[in-house]
């Protein structure tokens, strides 16, 4: 760079066009190029790096054109880091449709964007869907007010849905660690870190498989959709996040496996009156596990919707039907769990379904590589042909040890789970609800023990068990302040076996209503200051003793 160019930059309000020579920069084959502090480069279309390379320094790239459809600096070799870089898009150059804006895109592994600032991009950080790349490092940077395609509060287009984001990786194997993203005040943002997997590199990628995850100790604040999100990404770690201002869902997983949420700081401030990305029908929730999930865990979060409106604080959100496309694949099976496709297919992913003959019910893709497959359960010897499928009901996630404070004229649930088999919900505090404290609807075999759940004179049930006749096992919890017209402690409706044993419920108007209930065992409760202590607890093969009433 010319030292005229150099020094117009330092002016700190640059006419001269930077383009040539910062690309110049970036092309030359250093190991290390430093855009220096104090000064502001500008740029008018998008650079590119081809060659492994560090990038550092304090000074300013201002992009003021040509990347409204395009990323302002694509990568694609790999190793480049970027470390201190601060890049602007003042004009807030973007579009709905088409190419995303990007400030930093990689289209290569083994990246790093530390300490850095960028800000007013559509997307952030972008590791790119193009291929199954992996292992990168994004920490402690500022991706600050980010910049959306969706209509805000009072439309219902459905723009808004494929950008938006903070820092997005289509990929696996990424650390997202101590940064702050931002939506700028008055955008429709989509989701502040959102990592989402890739089916079509799943046949040729073993074991880097849209997984290994983790995302820690980030704040995202502002008028996300969802502050943060793993969709399609397994074995991955959302973990000691602070979340607020998100329109859907502080934090959600979707359609993933083994996967965990702990120790986050949710707080829910959308108004009633919100109707961000309508179009789509968003239950509302503070954190949401959607789709056919299995074996995720979600454990010793706070969730504060004491100034928002939400359906629930947290939500399982399963379906009774599997509307995604299914697969046939013919293969081999050896009557193990191990499984040799006749070809290599993209569209069978880990986590989906497998039916078939010889197959056993709730049978899943463990893992897949090329042609070998891993089933969850040993399949029948032969040549079957298979069908594999996204099953949208949850599959034994845990909701354990968080602590959710409600407003109970808002007349938020608590926990809402919703077409899921084997849940446990262990260890909950629920505070000040003003509708059900956890309600399962359509929920086989759920496991309810030791939570805590205080209603404010809710006329709608602590714990409510409906629309499923499998057993339930609801022990060892304390329920209070259902005394609306019409609430109870615990309800559970016609289910069939199961144990209700050692709960305690106060100041309910019911204290338990088992209407059509079989085959159950109820033993050892204690219903105090309750209109009527025990309801409808009749039916054939019922089992009650040593049950307490008082006051």
């Amino acid at each position: 760079m010319s030292p005229e160019a150099r020094a117009e930059a330092r002016s700190g309000a640059p006419s001269v066009d930077h383009s040539a020579a910062i690309q110049a920069a970036f092309s030359s084959g250093a190991a290390v190029v430093n855009v220096p502090g104090g000064h502001v480069f500008k740029v008018t279309k998008p650079l590119r790096i081809e060659k492994a390379i560090r990038v550092v320094g304090g000074g300013e790239l201002r992009f003021t054109a040509g990347i409204a459809n395009a990323a302002a600096i694509t990568v694609t070799a790999q190793g480049c880091e970027f470390d201190g870089v601060y890049l602007t898009n003042p004009n807030m150059l973007q579009s709905n449709s088409g190419e995303r804006n990007v400030g930093i895109m990689f289209r290569a592994s083994l990246g790093s964007v530390t300490r850095s600032t960028i800000r007013y991009f559509q997307n952030g950080v972008q590791v790119e869907s193009t291929g199954e790349y992996h292992d990168f490092i994004i920490a402690n940077n500022r991706v600050i007010d980010c910049i959306g395609a969706g209509g805000g509060p009072t439309q219902k287009s459905t723009y808004g849905e494929d950008r938006g984001d903070g820092i997005t990786v289509w990929g696996c194997a990424a650390t997202i660690t101590g940064n702050l993203v931002t939506a700028r005040a008055g955008q429709d943002c989509r989701i502040g870190i959102h990592m989402e997997g890739l089916a079509n590199y799943h046949a040729d990628s073993f074991p880097l498989q849209d997984n290994m995850c983790t995302v820690a100790g980030n704040v995202v604040r502002g008028s996300f959709r969802r502050s943060i999100v793993t969709e399609n990404v397994n074995n991955s770690t959302i973990t000691g996040n602070t979340c607020e201002g998100a329109k859907w869902w502080g934090i959600a997983i979707v359609r993933s496996l083994a996967c965990s949420v702990t120790g986050n700081t949710v707080i829910f401030d959308r108004a009633a009156t919100d109707g961000t990305g309508s179009a789509w029908d968003p239950i509302h929730a503070g954190i949401a596990v959607y789709g056919g999930a299995v074996q995720c865990v979600v454990s010793g979060n706070t969730v504060d919707l004491t100034r928002g409106h939400a359906r629930a604080a947290i939500c399982l959100i399963g379906s009774d039907t599997d509307n995604a496309v299914s697969v046939e694949q013919r293969a081999t099976t050896n009557g193990t769990a191990r499984v040799t496709l006749t070809s290599a297919n993209p569209a069978v992913q880990l986590g989906q379904l497998i039916t078939g003959p010889g197959v056993p019910s709730a049978t899943f893709v463990v893992s897949v590589a090329e042609t070998a497959l891993v089933a969850s359960n040993p399949i029948r010897a032969g040549s079957p042909l298979l069908t594999f499928i996204w099953h949208e009901r949850g599959q034994g996630t845990v909701v354990t040890n968080n602590s959710v404070l409600c407003n109970a004229a808002d007349g938020a649930i608590g926990i809402l789970a919703l077409y899921q088999d084997s849940p446990s919900i262990l260890g909950n505090n629920l505070r000040y609800m003003g509708a059900h404290g956890i309600h399962c609807l359509d929920v086989s075999d759920p496991v309810i023990n030791g939570n805590t759940v205080l209603g404010q004179a809710s006329p709608k049930n602590g714990i409510y068990l409906e629309s499923s006749a499998t057993g339930a096992v609801v022990v060892g919890n304390v329920v209070e302040g259902f005394s609306g017209p019409g609430g109870s402690g615990i309800t559970a409706a016609n289910r069939v076996g199961g144990v209700v044993s050692a709960n305690l419920v106060r100041r309910c108007e019911t204290g338990m209503n088992l209407d059509g209930c079989t085959a159950m065992s109820v033993t050892g409760n204690s219903a105090m200051s309750c209109g009527t202590s025990y309801s409808q607890a009749r039916g054939a093969g019922m089992l009650l003793a040593s049950n307490a009433s008082a006051g």
